[in-house]
């Protein structure tokens, strides 16, 4: 798996919780949180390409699903890296 060399200064990673929808939506474009959470929630809803590499990723995990509870440990809110 080859990821796209985006310059640190525009990598970013964004949780948003649509209370709406009941689901959660996680968005990064760091290499090591997308291993992070490819780890720990699976394949991702949508991987994002830029010149046939990896340039982000976004998981859409539902409330009802026990992986949110990994979302929103004090380690991932927090930022244990």
């Amino acid at each position: 798996m080859n990821f796209y060399d985006t310059s640190l200064e525009e990598q970013e990673t964004t949780t948003n919780i649509d209370y709406f929808k009941k689901e959660t939506i996680i968005y990064t474009s760091r290499k090591t949180i997308y291993n992070r959470y490819l780890k720990a929630l699976g394949k991702p809803t949508q991987t994002y390409y830029t010149n046939k590499k990896i340039s982000g990723a976004k998981w859409v995990i539902p409330f009802n699903d026990k992986r949110v509870n990994y979302l929103f440990s004090k380690t991932i809110l927090i930022g244990g890296l």
